[in-house]
């Protein structure tokens, strides 16, 4: 892309800002007339304002070539980017990967039980209130008949635990401390790795040749005989800098003004960018800590090399290695080698002792990203990303059913059972290869897309990696992305398979964990809402999971 002389006088707000300005604890569903930009991460779409969806008609899907283009639509594609980082965070990156499959785990880790429970203790809403009521009148005593109820029930709140947790550390630890099912932070993690190893084993790998086993029990016990911190009830929490949520808005709010910076002549300053209100909140959270860890001062511009640094940081730290792809080695490093947060906040500290890091990454290629990953994670005694995705690429020779997924993905023609499973899986080994390819295009993206770095097909790339979903600006709804070489047959079964199971995670998660009625909202998936409608789809789904109606179920009073 060749530069055009944009001035940045008429930068707008409106189309650079994104829904998590002000988000809730958890990233929560807005309007998409009240926002600029989001990935919503239960639902697994990327949304637009109006005005960003009719300024993207004007860009080029295929050739992206934006310098001929006005401001406004610059600016609402850079928005765009940033929601599509968002997309790549969930979907190519292991932390991402366990975030994202963790709510489907919900239903899918305790589907057994879940029917057990239907045909001995009954239809009962919520699961929690019931086993919490009946421990209470009848005490220990009740333990053996609520033995597949508290399976499930400790299962949800786990993954809800590990949620909030790597979300936004320092926000929840302290309500999760007081809660009596909240075990630690170190067995929120072994449980939500154990539910992904054990969906992905079940798409691809039966008999664990690649994917790791998940028996973890014995070392979980040792962890809490032996009292390592982390690992048992009340233990001490040590936080890390900060959590999952701000370093991947850092990320994608970097590459966005790298992108935007570069694609103009005319240049700011980082100063300006703050002035501006575009560095600032969670976006620059992430980032401020960098400073402090690494010892470093804030930069006269975004071109300076320690903004790739931080960049690639951020790559390292959303990307663990132990317990997935690679086995774990030593148990009581497991939350020290999975956690974002702690990840980031040792790397950033590794800078500060390896500071002629900050002035290195000047040609942002493939070579630096390598070298300056090797440095980085030496230090601080992590796996290299190279070997994690060389790993992943071998599973093709060895994982007896990944070679038909990827034929899947290839197609969109995915066989119907875990298809949702099967949709995320088959797209993070995707992601993966491309990656190991080119780690320098996914770290920088910003810097390749506007043109100032050479990489012959990034744009490949990137059209092979958009988000499967997304709304639209003329129509209420949800709509599946056109796939070049796949057939519009095969792409609107896999979107109507795959969002057919959403209220079926929606409802089980109600169901374990939510007080009083079943709340539908599922409207926003159709094109014309109907909440009559909606509740007999989603009902009828329920039904075919479960062999029984939602309406069907005793409510319980708190």
């Amino acid at each position: 892309m060749s530069n055009s002389s944009r001035p940045f006088s008429d930068l707008r707000h409106d189309l650079l800002g994104s829904i998590d300005e002000n988000p809730e604890t958890e990233p929560t569903f807005n309007s998409n007339l009240n926002v600029h930009g989001m990935y919503e991460t239960m639902r697994f779409v990327l949304r637009l304002s109006t005005r960003n969806h009719e300024l993207m008609e004007m860009v080029p899907i295929d050739g992206i070539v934006l310098a001929d283009l006005p401001s406004d639509a610059v600016q609402a594609f850079s928005t765009y980017l940033h929601e599509t980082v968002h997309w790549w965070q969930h979907v190519g990156s292991t932390s991402g990967l366990v975030f994202s499959l963790s709510y489907l785990a919900q239903c899918h880790s305790s589907l057994e039980e879940l029917r057990a429970i239907l045909a001995t203790i009954g239809r009962k809403k919520s699961l929690k209130t019931y086993t919490d009521d009946v421990l209470r009148r009848e005490g220990p005593s009740a333990q053996e008949k609520l033995a597949s109820a508290n399976i499930a029930v400790n299962n949800a709140l786990d993954v809800e635990y590990y949620k909030y947790y790597a979300y936004s550390p320092h926000a929840n630890i302290g309500w999760m401390f007081e809660e009596p099912h909240f075990e630690s932070v170190g067995h929120g993690y072994f449980i939500v790795y154990s539910h992904l190893l054990g969906m992905l084993s079940d798409v691809i790998d039966p008999n664990n040749a690649v994917v790791p086993n998940a028996d973890w029990s014995m070392e979980m016990l040792r962890l809490r005989r032996e009292r390592i911190e982390g690992y048992y009830w009340r233990s001490p929490v040590r936080l890390p800098a900060v959590g999952l949520r701000a370093i991947y808005e850092g990320q994608a709010r970097f590459i966005q003004l790298n992108f935007l910076d570069e694609a103009h002549d005319q240049h700011l300053s980082c100063a300006e960018w703050k002035d501006a209100g575009y560095l600032s909140g969670i976006y620059v959270e992430a980032f401020e800590s960098f400073l402090t860890l690494s010892e470093s001062q804030w930069p006269e511009t975004l071109e300076d090399p320690l903004i790739a640094l931080f960049l690639l940081i951020c790559d390292l730290a959303i990307n663990p290695t132990r317990g997935f792809p690679l086995a774990i080695e030593v148990f009581e490093d497991f939350i020290r080698d999975v956690d974002v947060g702690v990840r980031f906040t040792l790397l950033c500290r590794a800078a500060a002792q390896l500071p002629h890091l900050k002035s290195k990454i000047t040609e942002y290629s493939k070579e630096e990203y390598i070298s300056v990953s090797e440095e980085l994670t030496a230090l601080v005694g992590y796996d290299h990303p190279i070997t994690a995705l060389s790993r992943i690429s071998q599973w093709l020779e060895h994982a007896p059913d990944l070679p038909k997924l990827m034929k899947e993905y290839e197609t969109f023609n995915y066989d119907s059972e875990n298809l949702p499973n099967r949709v995320f899986l088959s797209h993070f080994v995707a992601f993966c290869q491309d990656r190991l390819e080119h780690p320098e295009f996914f770290c920088w993206a910003g810097t390749y897309m506007s043109g100032q770095r050479s990489l012959s097909n990034w744009q490949g790339l990137w059209l092979r990696h958009l988000s499967l979903f997304s709304d639209r600006g003329d129509k209420h709804g949800v709509f599946p992305r056109k796939q070049p070489g796949r057939s519009e047959y095969a792409v609107m079964t896999m979107f109507n398979q795959f969002f057919a199971w959403l209220p079926v995670y929606d409802l089980t998660r109600q169901w374990v964990l939510k007080d009083g009625p079943f709340v539908y909202d599922f409207e926003w998936m159709s094109e014309k809402p109907d909440e009559a409608r909606s509740k007999v789809r989603a009902d009828d789904v329920f039904e075919q999971v479960y062999g029984v109606a939602p309406d069907e179920f005793e409510i319980l009073a708190r």
